[in-house]
C-alpha cells in the first residue's frame, strides 16, 4: 500500500474510534492488508482518496459498513468451548427456566455472534433441555454483530462443514439439513423461529445510542468479543452489559477476554471450568421445579477433573511471528471458502512440507468438504510428523468412528486420553480453539460411549 504514514495513522484512529476494535492498535500490517482489499474494490487512488470516500455524505455510510465487515473477524463454530456450554446446560439455563416458570418467557442476547453459530447453538440447547415443553415457552434469542455480511449468512442459516467441525454425523443430522452439494448444512427450520439477527455496534452501549430493546435479558453471551476492546473500555462495557440484564440475569464472556476488574454491578459465579457473572445478591440458582422429562444429550455431558478456577480470566498469550500462513488458511475456512483454503494449504505445504500443522488443517478442511480419503491421509501425515499432536489424533478418531473403522477410531481416542493425561490441566492444546486437556477428555468420553466404552 503506497500511502503516507500520516494518512494511515489518521484512518486507523478513526476505525478504532468508530468500532472500538483496539485489537488493531498494534497490528498495522494486518489492518493495511484489509484496507488494501477495500482500495482495490473501490478503486481508490490511495488512503487519502479512500478517507474522502468514507466521509462522503452519500456513499460513506455504505462503505463504512463494508470496511467494518472487512476488519471484523468472523471466526466461530457450533458449541465452541464445551465447558461453557456444559455450564449453560447444567446450571445457567436451568436456573433461568426456574426463574421464569410463571411467565414462560426467556430473552437471550448473543453479542458479536458472527455468522450465527452461537445463537443457533443456544436454540438447539434449549430444545434439548425443555424437550416437548418447549412449545409452551416463548424463547427469543437475538444475535447481533457489526458485520452485515456475517448477519446475512446467519439469517440464511447455511454453514460449511468447517463450522460443524467436532460434531458427529448423528449430531449433524439431528439439527441440520444437508445441502444438495453435499458440502454445506442448513440449520433445521424448527430452530429458526426462536432466533433473530440485527446489526449492532457494542460501542452504542457506551454512548447511549443503543436501541431500547437491547435490555431486559435473562442471559447475555459476549464471548471472545471484549478482547477487541482496549483495557480502558472493558470495565465500562461490562457495566453497560450489566445494565442490559434482568435483576436475576447472567453474563458470560469468553476465555480469551481479559477481565482484569469486575464492576460493582456484577458478581463473579465460579462454575466447573469457567466463570459467569450476575448482579450481586442473586444467590445460588434455585433447582428447576417440575423439570421436563430428561432428553438424551450425548454431546455436552463433560466430566472434568476438579481444578481451581482463577479469580480472573487469563490474558491471551502473545503470538509469535510465524512464516507459515496458518491464520490466512483458517480465515478462509472460517468464511466457508473451503476450496480456497484447500488450495492455500496445498501451496503452503509445497514451501513447508514438514510443518505438521499444515497437514492437520489440510485434513480437517478435507473432512469438512466430505473428502474422507484426503482427510485421513493428511491427518495421518500430521501424526507422523508430530506424534504428540493431540488434535490430529482426535479428528482422525472422529473420522474413523463416523466411518466403518470404529475400533480403529476408538484406539485413536484412547491415544488422545493418554496424551492429555501427560499435560498440565491448564495447558491450551495447540490448534484446538482454546481447549484444555480436561475439556478434550470429556469430549472423547462422549464419542466413545456410543461404540461400547463405559
Amino acid at each position: 500500500m503506497t500511502a503516507p504514514d500520516g494518512s494511515f495513522a489518521a484512518l486507523k484512529q478513526a476505525i478504532i474510534a468508530r468500532t472500538g476494535h483496539d485489537y488493531y492498535a498494534d497490528k498495522d500490517r494486518l489492518l493495511r492488508d484489509r484496507l488494501e482489499r477495500r482500495l482495490t474494490v473501490t478503486r481508490a487512488a490511495g488512503l487519502p482518496d479512500y478517507a474522502r470516500l468514507l466521509h462522503d455524505p452519500v456513499a460513506g455510510a455504505a462503505e463504512w459498513a463494508e470496511l467494518e465487515a472487512e476488519i471484523t473477524i468472523g471466526e466461530t463454530f457450533f458449541f465452541r468451548h464445551a465447558e461453557q456450554f456444559a455450564a449453560l446446560k447444567d446450571v445457567i439455563l436451568p436456573a433461568i427456566i426456574a426463574e421464569n416458570q410463571a411467565t414462560r418467557r426467556i430473552r437471550i442476547w448473543s453479542a458479536g455472534c458472527a455468522v450465527g453459530a452461537e445463537p443457533y447453538s443456544v436454540a438447539i440447547l434449549m430444545e434439548r433441555i425443555l424437550g416437548e415443553a418447549l412449545a409452551d415457552w416463548t424463547i427469543e434469542i437475538i444475535g447481533s454483530d457489526i458485520n452485515h455480511r456475517c448477519l446475512t449468512q446467519a439469517r440464511e442459516g447455511r454453514f460449511s462443514g468447517w463450522a460443524l467441525r467436532g460434531m458427529t454425523e448423528a449430531e449433524k443430522t439431528r439439527d441440520f439439513l444437508p445441502s444438495p452439494d453435499g458440502r454445506h448444512w442448513h440449520i433445521d427450520p424448527r430452530h429458526q423461529p426462536r432466533t433473530r439477527f440485527m446489526r449492532h455496534n457494542l460501542l452504542s452501549l457506551l454512548d447511549g445510542t443503543s436501541p431500547p430493546d437491547v435490555s431486559d435479558f435473562d442471559l447475555i453471551l459476549c464471548r471472545n468479543v471484549l478482547i477487541y476492546f482496549g483495557p480502558d473500555q472493558v470495565p465500562g462495557m461490562l457495566s453497560a452489559l450489566a445494565d442490559c440484564l434482568k435483576p436475576s440475569g447472567w453474563l458470560m464472556v469468553g476465555h480469551s477476554d481479559a477481565v482484569v476488574g469486575v464492576p460493582a454491578a456484577l458478581g463473579v459465579v465460579q462454575l466447573p471450568g469457567t466463570l459467569a457473572f450476575r448482579p450481586p445478591g442473586c444467590g445460588t440458582p434455585a433447582p428447576l421445579a417440575n423439570p421436563p422429562p430428561p432428553v438424551e444429550w450425548p454431546a455436552f455431558t463433560v466430566e472434568k477433573p476438579a481444578r481451581r478456577v482463577p479469580a480472573r480470566l487469563p490474558q491471551p498469550e502473545p503470538v509469535a511471528v510465524d512464516p507459515v500462513p496458518i491464520p490466512a488458511i483458517r480465515a478462509l475456512a472460517d468464511l466457508g471458502a473451503l476450496d480456497e483454503a484447500t488450495a492455500a494449504c496445498a501451496a503452503a505445504i509445497v514451501v513447508h512440507p514438514l510443518d505438521h500443522r499444515l497437514h492437520f488443517y489440510d485434513g480437517v478442511i478435507a473432512q469438512a468438504r466430505g473428502d474422507i480419503a484426503r482427510a485421513e491421509a493428511a491427518l495421518r501425515r500430521a501424526i507422523y510428523l508430530r506424534n504428540d499432536m493431540v488434535m490430529a489424533y482426535y479428528h482422525l478418531g472422529l473420522l474413523l468412528i463416523d466411518g466403518t473403522a470404529r475400533e480403529a477410531g476408538r484406539r485413536m481416542m484412547e491415544q488422545v486420553i493418554t496424551l492429555c493425561a501427560a499435560l498440565p490441566p491448564s495447558a491450551i492444546l495447540p490448534e484446538s480453539d482454546h481447549l484444555r486437556p480436561g475439556d478434550l477428555r470429556g469430549l472423547v468420553g462422549q464419542r466413545l460411549r456410543p461404540v461400547g466404552m463405559p
